[in-house]
């Protein structure tokens, strides 16, 4: 096989076979990494005594703040408000616990739905033509060709290594949170402040989401790509083929970039 059609063969086939590796890492969570996941956890242990401070701090000045409005007139009130701080102490005192839920369940979406599209057999991509085109050549035709396509070879790496690099941002994203959690857990007890505790949950939640939005991205390129019949440089348009895969390959890039804003929308934000 020719050495420039070889790269492109390469560079594309890696595509597809990236559905792979980014399933894997995508379903790898803090606890995937004992080492790091140990110091994760000694940081959480840390903040908690602060995040204690917090609850505590939050509950007498909602506390308060309902005495001066009257509101605890009513004796539901009162149980309401009690019921409030044990469920923010529960909360807090198994925040990994919860944690581990969530992503355990986009864990386990991720997993079905990569399981579903690295069967690399469904994404079979035609050469034939580029092949066929590039045997003709001359010796000088192909030394042309093999410049011609050393671009499109980059970029497809460059875009793999930005693809890598998001999806490892996400997992640094999920450890800090698991780190920080009690700081906005502390907030649940305070009625005016809740809801940035929810938010945080929220944003947790989307963290995970964005993997899923990673995955289906991913596989709907290899889907797309394995409709593309490759054709050759030959200076009269029959190369369009390659350049859709070029920019298939883009567009792929710009969901995995834009996969946390999107899943940010999906949550509500």
């Amino acid at each position: 096989m020719a050495y420039p059609v070889d790269d492109i063969k390469e560079a594309f086939q890696g595509f597809t076979e990236i559905i792979t590796e980014v399933t894997n890492l995508v379903n790898q969570g803090p606890s995937n990494y004992p080492g790091v996941y140990s110091v994760i956890v000694n940081i959480h242990q840390g903040i908690l005594p602060v995040a204690y401070s917090l609850l505590t701090l939050y509950f007498l000045l909602d506390f308060m703040d309902k005495s001066m409005n009257f509101s605890f007139v009513r004796i539901e009130n009162v149980v309401s408000t009690l019921l409030k701080l044990l469920f923010a102490k529960l909360i807090m005192a198994h925040t990994l616990d919860f944690l581990d839920i969530i992503f355990g369940l986009s864990s386990f979406v991720t997993s079905m739905i990569g399981h579903a599209g690295t069967n690399i057999s469904l994404y079979h991509i035609d050469f034939t033509a580029m092949e066929a085109a590039y045997a003709k050549m001359g010796w000088f035709d192909k030394k042309l060709y093999a410049i011609k396509q050393t671009p499109f070879t980059w970029i497809l790496q460059g875009i793999k290594l930005v693809i890598m690099l998001v999806v490892f941002g996400r997992l640094f994203q999920l450890l800090i949170y698991t780190a920080a959690a009690p700081i906005p857990i502390a907030t649940f007890v305070h009625d005016q402040l809740k809801e940035k505790g929810r938010r945080f949950l929220f944003d947790y939640a989307a963290v995970c989401l964005q993997g899923i939005i990673i995955i289906i991205g991913c596989i709907v390129y290899a889907a797309i790509i394995a409709n593309v019949n490759f054709g050759f440089f030959t200076g009269q348009g029959e190369n369009i083929e390659l350049w859709k895969g070029m920019l298939t390959a883009l567009a792929l890039l710009m969901v995995v970039v834009k996969s946390n804003a999107w899943a940010r929308k999906i949550m509500g934000d």
